[in-house]
């Protein structure tokens, strides 16, 4: 018997037009996004509800 799982998480790189450093949360209503910024490209962690 096989159990079905679902991915409820996603994980992304981009970039961006600038220079900065830092992490943010955006708290949304179906998910949540974590960020990290580093110079020219973002990391970011989708987890959803």
């Amino acid at each position: 018997m096989e159990s079905k799982q679902s991915k409820n998480w996603s994980l992304s790189v981009g970039t961006y037009p600038g220079v900065l450093l830092g992490a943010r949360t955006y708290d949304e209503r179906d998910q949540i996004t974590h960020v990290l910024y580093i110079p020219f490209i973002d990391i970011a962690l989708e987890i959803f509800k």
